[in-house]
Parts: C-alpha cells; structure tokens; sequence
C-alpha cells in the first residue's frame, strides 16, 4: 500500500510539473500583445516562418492556456533562437527564449525545459507578422522621450529598447608615467577621493581604455571618467587639465510592425 501511495505521488507531481505554464504569471489587458519572431540580429531570418502576433486579449488567454513546458533539462541555448514576447502598453515586460532545433525553452528565470515547437509552428497561418526596426541615437534622455512619445502615435509602433543614458558624458585626464603613478590602478586610487568630493560613488565610472593613444605613448596614461558635466566642470586636480568633454550618443531599438 505504502509503495502504491509512492508511485501515486510521483505520478500526481510528474503530472503537475508537465502542466507548467510558460506565461503563468502574465495579466492581460486591452493593450497586451504576444509576438513570436526571429531577433533583429538574426540577418538571415532563420524562423521568419513561425513569426506570429496575438493581439486580440480572448486569443491571448487562448494561447496561455494551450502552450505549456515539458521538464526541466539542462540549460542551454542555440544561434540563432526564435524568441516569445510580451508586450504592454509599448514596454516589452517579457521575453522567452525557444530553441528549435533543441526543442527547448528558455524561461525569464534562467531554467530550461522541453518545449513541443508544434505549439507555435502554425501561428503564422492565423496571425501572421512581418516587421521591422530602427537603431536610432540619441544625445539627451529628453531627446529620446520626446521621439518615443511621437512614435506611440504610430500604430505601427510596438516596443523600444531604451538607451541607459546612465552617464551624461565622459573627458579624459592625462597622467604622465611616474613613481607616484606607476600604473592605471595607482591613478585610480588617487583620483577616487576627489571626484567622490563632487559626485556620488554610483554616478561614475573612471577607465583605462587601451586605445590608440595609450598603446602608442607608453609614458603616460590617460584616463576617462563618465558622468555628469559638473564633474567635468568642478573636478580640479592640480596642474592637470580635464579635456575632451562628450556628451554621452546612445541608441535606441525601436520596433514596428510592417
């Protein structure tokens, strides 16, 4: 009796397991979307012909319901992939990453699991979906929002991949090669202290960037510290001169439908 209740057990978690949903946690509303598609840096479009978008929300329930994962295997990814999103009110909230020929999927939790592609392979029949992107640059994260705002007019907008504009921009200080300053480390460790007189630890980043001028001028190093231009502007360090101010250029992903 007690080995019957084991192998019950088992079964009932076997049977339990099996039904993991991949979307289990996903709240669906009127601007909810699901799209399947190749990544933009597929330049092959390897599974352009499983491209699919689910936009109506009753579909969409439909499709949660349906789709499930296998077991958990190992980790373990392909190149190219073909990957499952979730877009909200024009923010990309989740992404799922399929493995065709592994038969797999990768979750947004880092595990992995058998995934029949059969669940997918004939959306492109009822839903089909073509699209496109623009890499676009921005100097200012005002500059981004005010074109993020005007593109939010265009029905054919989807989702963005924002710029970080964590820093507002980068200069370079000079150090001539010396006993005082034997390598970048030592630079560092000397600069520290005052830069975080002006600004806060998390608000820059200082760099030794071998490029061609500190690989061709091996007698001094040169510096380059992000962040804002105030440290730019107030950061004094005796005869050394800040230069070479740049306001940070990011990019932007941006996404429509064709």
């Amino acid at each position: 009796m007690r080995t019957i209740l084991i192998l019950f057990f088992l079964f009932l978690t076997n049977q339990v397991f099996s039904q993991k949903k991949l979307f289990d946690t996903l709240k669906i509303d009127a601007k909810t979307k699901i799209i399947g598609r190749y990544p933009q840096y597929d330049k092959s479009r390897t599974y352009e012909k499983y491209n699919f978008i689910i936009e109506d929300s009753i579909q969409i329930e439909k499709f949660i319901k349906n789709i499930k994962l296998g077991e958990e295997v190992a980790n373990s990814t392909e190149d190219p992939s073909f990957e499952l999103t979730v877009v909200k009110k024009y923010n990309e909230i989740g992404s799922w990453t399929i493995n065709p020929t592994l038969k797999s999927a990768m979750t947004h939790d880092g595990h992995t699991y058998k995934f029949d592609l059969n669940q997918i392979t004939k959306l492109n029949d009822e839903y089909p979906f073509s699209y496109y992107y623009e890499i676009k640059t921005f100097k200012s994260k005002d500059e981004y929002e005010i074109y993020l705002a005007k593109q939010k007019n265009n029905p054919m907008f989807l989702f963005d991949y924002a710029p970080l504009f964590r820093y507002e921009g980068s200069f370079e200080i000079e150090f001539k090669k010396s006993s005082q300053f034997p390598h970048p480390k030592a630079i560092s460790d000397y600069l520290e202290p005052y830069i975080e007189k002006i600004v806060n630890k998390n608000e820059y980043s200082l760099t030794y960037i071998l490029d061609s001028k500190n690989i061709e001028n091996s007698d001094q190093y040169t510096m380059t510290i992000s962040g804002p231009k105030k440290l730019f502007d107030e950061l004094k360090i005796n005869n050394l001169k800040n230069e070479h101010w740049q306001p940070t250029v990011e990019e932007a992903y941006l996404f429509y439908k064709k």
